[in-house]
């Protein structure tokens, strides 16, 4: 049942993502990229993919935080 609540709250929380953000998890948890593979899929290094998903997914820690 927590994890069905935890779908509910991250929901409008990736609604509020950036495009560019968006893109990012879907690609690296919804086809299970690695990170080397995504930044050769959008021209960026590793390490910038790292930054930004650690960026990312801080936000939604943020807001699943808050939204409890």
């Amino acid at each position: 049942m927590e994890t069905v609540e935890d779908l509910h709250t991250l929901a409008p929380l990736l609604r509020k993502l950036d495009e560019r953000e968006r893109q990012l998890i879907e690609l690296r948890y919804g086809q299970e990229m690695t990170q080397s593979q995504i930044g050769a899929e959008l021209g960026v290094s590793q390490m910038h993919v790292s930054r930004l998903l650690s960026r990312t997914l801080s936000k939604l820690r943020a807001g699943m935080l808050t939204e409890r």
